[in-house]
């Protein structure tokens, strides 16, 4: 079991406090306090006795990322001071040729290498570097800019024998935070965290709070499965939030991340092939993937697109788009009864794909308005839909029965933007606006403003989680269940 060193860094000891009984009320196990911008002035004995959590102490000079810039003999002399007054713990760095006194009555003495702008070639000599320098845990955070270049960093992990070489190691930045949880669940001792949100020590460091709930790391074990969303970005994936509480709701020990990247095949690859069982996939990733598997279920190959990864026993990876499910279900449930009538889909990505599939099983004539035509001519032709510009006019004179907008527009990305801003919309025609946030979007506003009847991204992106969730787990949680996990 891992545990959560929640790391303040504040110029006031109430500051500190705050933070420490914050963190300690999230279910932080140890307390670093980073000395770099607290004053000398402070008494280390009035700080440590309000805090009931273990601590250790470091204090970071800007060439690891710090922002202590006094001379190095003013920062021993910090660290001893703290040390003295009764600290359980202290990290220093590789490279310091120095040692407090008292430093065998320490329970953690941590060595740490940090690299703020890639990752080293050889991680395992700096490790046994560490070590051999009389640490007890060997701690190596390097930098990753997109989630595959951080495979050294778990190929590390994964290779090392806790017991004999404590290690713990991570990649930072924006979208390598995952590595963090990572960690925990390849067998690392502890890893770190921001003791709030907004507090972070370092680039991408996540509150506590996130790591001990939504993640649940003190129960990640070298056996715990691992799931996440693919995409790029990622980062604003429901995913997380549904799937782990998903998992828990049915005492599944799996662990569900968000993987931005723009390699999805090596950060695939990057991870343990006994340890990913599944991988939700989303923009721009859902065509790509299809390399990977040896079975693709029918909706997939009929759609030429894909968001879920299976990977079963042996090496097989099977591929299953629940979109198509999702969307149906969404328009059943909204009372939509349009057999041939026209069927609109603005969008050429994977959820156009899906979702133009939908319609057809529906019984519509489907049209489909892309921002290129060329990207998605091929499955046009294919199973004969039609294909037109993005334009008002041409969107007016179809009169579709049923509109779905796939495109990013009224996302997260573009909460302020609507597909064909100039059409107006007929009453009695259904709107579906497959982004699931926000709450509304500025296509379903002019939905009800029509008379229309609107379908929020909501609906189809529950149906199309539930059907993940059993292709991943083998069992099924009812949509409202699902629901009620993300507080709708």
């Amino acid at each position: 079991m891992a545990e959560v060193i929640a790391s303040i860094l504040a110029d006031r000891p109430s500051e500190v406090v705050r933070r420490a009984r914050m963190a300690a009320m999230n279910g932080a196990d140890w307390i670093e306090i980073r000395l770099d911008t607290l004053g000398v002035e402070q008494d280390p004995a009035e700080i440590l006795e309000k805090i009931r959590l273990p601590v250790l102490v470091a204090c970071r000079t800007t060439r690891d990322g710090g922002r202590f810039t006094g001379a190095p003999a003013q920062r021993r002399a910090l660290l001893q001071r703290w040390v003295t007054a009764g600290v359980q713990g202290i990290d220093l760095e590789g490279w310091e040729d120095w040692t407090p006194d008292d430093l065998d009555r320490l329970d953690m003495v941590v060595r740490s290498h940090h690299n703020l702008t890639g990752i080293d070639g050889d991680l395992e000599a700096i490790r046994d570097r560490l070590l051999a320098q009389g640490a007890h845990f060997a701690k190596l955070a390097v930098t990753a800019h997109d989630l595959a270049g951080a495979a050294p960093v778990l190929e590390l992990l994964a290779r090392t024998d806790q017991v004999a070489d404590p290690t713990v190691a991570f990649a930072m930045g924006d979208v390598a935070w995952p590595t963090r949880v990572l960690a925990a669940a390849y067998g690392a001792p502890f890893t770190y965290a921001a003791a709030d949100s907004g507090s972070s020590t370092a680039p991408g460091q996540p509150p506590v709070e996130r790591l001990t709930g939504l993640f649940d790391v003190h129960r990640a074990t070298r056996s715990t499965l691992l799931f996440g969303v693919l995409g790029n970005p990622a980062q604003h994936s429901w995913g997380p939030w549904l799937f782990n509480r998903a998992f828990r709701r049915l005492e599944f020990d799996g662990i569900y991340l968000p993987f931005t990247t723009s390699h999805p095949l090596a950060t695939v690859a990057m991870l343990s092939p006994r340890r990913l069982r599944g991988v939700s996939v989303t923009a721009p990733h859902k065509t790509a993937v299809m390399r990977l598997c040896h079975e693709i279920d029918d909706d997939a190959a009929a759609c030429g697109a894909l968001n879920t990864l299976v990977f079963r026993a042996h090496g097989v990876v099977a591929g299953h788009n629940t979109d198509v499910v999702g969307v149906k279900r969404a328009l059943e449930e909204a009372g939509v009864d349009a057999a041939g009538k026209p069927g609109l889909v603005l969008g050429g990505g994977g959820a156009a794909r899906a979702a133009a599939l939908a319609l057809e099983q529906l019984g519509l004539h489907v049209t489909l308005m892309p921002r290129s035509l060329d990207t998605i001519r091929e499955l046009a032709t294919a199973r004969g839909y039609q294909l037109a510009r993005a334009d008002s006019a041409i969107a007016r004179r179809l009169q579709p029965a049923v509109v779905v907008n796939a495109t990013p527009l009224g996302g997260p990305s573009a909460p302020a933007q609507r597909p064909l801003p100039d059409w107006e919309l007929a009453p009695g025609m259904t709107v579906l606006d497959m982004a699931y946030q926000p709450r509304s979007t500025p296509l379903l506003d002019a939905a009800r403003a029509a008379g229309a009847i609107p379908v929020h991204g909501l609906r189809m992106f529950l149906a199309q989680a539930a059907e993940q969730i059993y292709h991943f787990t083998g069992r099924r949680l009812p949509v409202d269940v699902l629901a009620g996990m993300v507080g709708r």
